[in-house]
């Protein structure tokens, strides 16, 4: 609850690709057994924990806004590292010293490559060039940590996609990749994060398909299991991507559905072999959280428009409080997830980041690379870090993209 005050050497790496061909070899495999690991072949009970009381809050003073009531100051927010990259390179870095990309290759042959970035030397290594399911398919989304690479392959035409992985060492993949989930044209391609040996997705219907009634679930799969279980269930989509910080996994889930149209933003403990519920926070009717993490013992969460009904946590910004405590915000659109470490959280807006160190009520503008703008800076880190990820696109002086660049900024006080 907020009160106010008054006034290591990196080894010599080699690019780690895998040929087309034995993932095709894998994939065959892995593809017999989709069923048995879907949902419904999954090892473990989605938990159903009763939803808290709605967080309606119409009292001013549990609001501390933080562009009027937070001191300007110099928090010490800055690059501590800067590399280039390739022109269109997407980062996601899930924590540890890799992250995965999203590359734009040389030739026209291929859409997108996939690879991983070393936040240790500023090296970018090229993975997979192919997609590991044959013609038609492209790569969609990708994500890692340091033991996992994992990855979602799309069929355009078909709408059909899966979700894969496979083990990952010292900027090399290896190993037949393992289908972990899929899903037709009824079904919204996963959203997924990875933590240490594990990755977690949710995987939820259409709004508007066949299936738009089928119950949305949020699965972990880890590195030897010959199944994922299920963590959670949501009747109705989820709201957000799942976020993990530390032990904790953020979901938001559809919860009160006899009273109406309700999303419980929810911590889940990835530590407790229960996986059981850490904290909670239900926002008023109608109101859908764009982003959400939890921040230690409480909840970090963005709203990507203002709603007329709901009370101040209706208002377009960004969020940090608790059920029942005051609610520091911050009156900006919301453009991505939210960083923190300790008490500092690391909020992207259009043309920059700002930092806010919630305990001594001060903010900091931290602006993007020069000749950034436009295409903007955008945070590759999730969770909690003493410091983030950022890429970019930077023009040249006649105003085209020219390259891209990594940043590393320094957040821990």
């Amino acid at each position: 609850m907020y009160v106010r005050k008054k006034a290591s050497k990196e080894k010599q790496l080699h690019s780690g690709g895998i040929t087309r061909r034995a993932f095709t070899a894998g994939a065959a495999v892995a593809g017999a057994g989709i069923s048995a690991l879907s949902a419904l072949g999954c090892s473990s009970k989605a938990k159903r924990e009763e939803a808290g009381e709605p967080q309606v809050v119409t009292d001013a003073s549990k609001i501390i806004d933080a562009l009027s009531d937070f001191e300007e100051a110099d928090l010490g927010v800055s690059a501590a590292q800067t590399w280039e990259v390739p022109l269109g390179t997407k980062l996601y870095h899930t924590g540890g010293s890799w992250a995965a990309c999203m590359l734009t290759p040389d030739s026209a042959m291929h859409p997108n490559t996939l690879g991983a970035f070393s936040t240790a030397s500023g090296r970018t290594f090229t993975l997979m060039e192919e997609a590991s399911l044959g013609r038609g398919y492209s790569f969609y989304d990708v994500r890692m940590s340091e033991s996992i690479f994992a990855w979602l392959e799309i069929d355009y035409i078909a709408g059909a996609w899966a979700l894969l992985a496979c083990p990952f060492t010292d900027g090399s993949i290896s190993g037949n990749p393992i289908t972990l989930d899929s899903g037709d044209q009824d079904w919204e391609p996963a959203s997924f994060t990875c933590r240490g040996s594990s990755v977690i997705w949710q995987k939820m219907p259409q709004p508007t398909g066949k299936k738009r009634a089928e119950t949305s679930q949020c699965l972990m799969w880890t590195s030897g299991n010959e199944k994922g279980s299920v963590l959670w269930e949501s009747t109705g989509r989820f709201a957000t991507k799942p976020r993990v910080a530390g032990r904790s996994l953020t979901i938001a889930p559809r919860v009160r559905n006899d009273e109406g149209t309700f999303y419980g933003m929810t911590a889940i403990d990835l530590d407790d072999t229960s996986h059981g519920m850490l904290d909670q926070l239900v926002l008023p009717s109608g109101i859908r959280p764009f982003e959400a993490v939890y921040a230690q013992d409480r909840f970090a969460f963005s709203i990507e428009a203002s709603y007329e009904s709901g009370g101040s946590l209706g208002k377009m910004g960004t969020f940090i409080g608790r059920e029942g405590g005051s609610f520091v915000f911050f009156a900006r659109e919301p453009l991505a997830q939210i960083m923190f470490s300790g008490s500092r959280f690391l909020i992207k807006t259009q043309s920059a980041h700002y930092a806010l160190d919630i305990e001594n009520e001060k903010i900091e503008g931290v602006s993007g690379p020069d000749r950034s703008l436009g295409f903007g800076e955008f945070p590759a880190s999730e969770g909690e870090a003493t410091g983030v990820l950022t890429y970019a696109t930077i023009r040249d002086a006649k105003g085209a993209p020219a390259s891209g660049m990594a940043r590393w900024l320094s957040l821990q006080a």
